[in-house]
């Protein structure tokens, strides 16, 4: 779980176009791709206000949310506003399967959005 919180932080050229998290510590360099982050427990992170602008307010009460040990943890999953896959890229490899998808100006994903609702074509 740290490496992810570590990616998902991570805010220098080449890595997120929009951050979820604020890095707060050495979260890695450019030069070597983020590999030299410090050590967890040296690291710290909140929201920055952007994400509650991705993720609103509003739809956290229509989430289904986990519990554990009788009480109410997070959503089992959260929905953003815009597909932050597209926004982030993803890169994994699963048994006989892997996915490289790169990532896209958030803008330009945004006004695709609005065309499609339009009925205009891609």
């Amino acid at each position: 779980m740290a490496g992810t919180i570590i990616n998902l932080a991570q805010n220098f050229c080449g890595t997120n176009n929009i951050s979820l998290l604020y890095p707060s510590g050495q979260f890695g360099t450019r030069k070597q791709g983020g590999k030299d982050a410090a050590s967890p427990r040296y690291i710290f992170t909140n929201l920055p206000k952007l994400t509650w602008q991705i993720f609103h307010q509003d739809d956290m009460n229509l989430l289904c949310y986990l519990y554990e040990e009788g009480k109410k943890i997070e959503p089992e999953f959260y929905v953003p506003i815009i597909p932050m896959v597209l926004v982030n890229g993803a890169e994994g490899i699963a048994t006989g399967y892997s996915t490289n998808i790169p990532q896209f100006n958030p803008a330009d994903i945004v006004d695709q959005i609005w065309n499609r609702m339009k009925g205009e074509p891609f």
